[in-house]
């Protein structure tokens, strides 16, 4: 009886977040902050001349559209409106529910423990400030999100195929072709596996991310006169811009964070058997936030500000990976000596 209850309240949970974030997200159409001038920019100029080249002429300068960003997510806007025959902003809104419930299936279905916290893993997903907030609703880290989770998921299978690495390699691909940071989840994921000493998957996964996602949109880009990225640049270089991100980072968002920061620690203090499991996880979101940390010391803008406008986004993806084993930790006090649920071990 207890436990068809915690199902139910863990049910009830996912289901309320789900509809308070699909609410928000659909209140009014897609018009806010970079969606207006980066993402939507590119999406009318894509669905309006058919060439894909058109998202360098909607701001020759590169003054405020980032021309250099990836554009699938563009991409995917501009095709869905043509679906729909028009550019209708409101019914664009939609893609942002679908991604969210794509997202929190993958959640869901990464998570090694019994029914109840698997709901409330997913749950956890729709709840995340990102999904709460209706000004990121035209933004791409959803879809990022989604292709990265996938990854995640075929990468842990008990049961991988011939065609694991390649999917996922073709996923990650994708990742990289959504947003600059796809490319550091690629780094990440290939540098865990060749470690793992999976040497075949590292390089197949390595190769079609590479070739079918860096590559071909920096070839593009450079056939176009676009180079480089419009907020980073090798020669500017400065270590010191390291700590100013993390004082930052403090002033912004420490204290609200420590609660949550400990609790994570004391649960996968208390839980051997995830830590065990889900090193990998572990250890590659830890590179994956050092790898974006450091990126900051290439700032060529003022880094407070950088910071201050992007840190929530950049927290999204190590956070929501990490949800699974959050969850798996919480219940392995409770399940001792049974087997866990789920369709994954740890990650590469």
């Amino acid at each position: 009886m207890r436990r068809h209850l915690f199902v139910a309240l863990a049910a009830a949970v996912l289901g309320c977040g789900f509809v308070s974030a699909t609410f928000l997200a659909l209140r009014q159409p897609l018009s806010m902050g970079d969606y207006l001038a980066v993402w939507g920019l590119k999406a009318r100029a894509i669905h309006a001349t058919g060439e894909l080249s058109s998202v360098f002429r909607v701001d020759p300068a590169g003054a405020f559209s980032h021309p250099e960003y990836p554009p699938l997510w563009p991409l995917l806007l501009a095709g869905t409106a043509r679906l729909l025959g028009r550019y209708d902003e409101l019914l664009l809104a939609l893609l942002r529910p679908i991604l969210l419930a794509l997202a929190a299936g993958l959640t869901f279905a990464r998570t090694r423990a019994p029914l109840p916290w698997r709901l409330l893993a997913a749950a956890s997903l729709t709840l995340l400030p990102y999904f709460q907030t209706a000004a990121y609703t035209g933004y791409a880290e959803a879809l990022l999100l989604v292709l990265v989770l996938a990854a995640l998921f075929l990468l842990e299978s008990r049961s991988p195929t011939p065609l694991t690495p390649v999917v996922t390699g073709l996923l990650l691909a994708q990742a990289a072709l959504t947003k600059q940071e796809g490319v550091v989840v690629l780094l990440v994921a290939v540098g865990l596996l060749a470690a793992a000493r999976r040497l075949r998957v590292a390089a197949i996964v390595g190769g079609l991310g590479l070739g079918l996602g860096v590559l071909p949109w920096s070839v593009f880009r450079a056939a176009h006169g676009v180079s480089g990225l419009a907020d980073f640049a090798p020669g500017s270089f400065d270590p010191a811009k390291v700590l100013r991100a993390l004082s930052t980072l403090r002033d912004l968002a420490f204290l609200p964070a420590v609660p949550w920061l400990l609790g994570a620690a004391v649960l996968l203090a208390l839980s051997p058997g995830v830590r065990r499991e889900r090193g990998p996880l572990l250890a590659g979101a830890a590179a994956y936030a050092a790898l974006l940390l450091a990126s900051f010391a290439f700032a060529r803008v003022d880094v407070a500000w950088l910071v201050t406008w992007t840190w929530d986004r950049l927290a999204l993806l190590p956070l929501a990976a990490l949800l699974p084993a959050l969850f798996e930790a919480a219940a392995e006090p409770f399940e001792t000596g049974s087997e866990p649920e789920g369709s994954a071990p740890a990650a590469p």
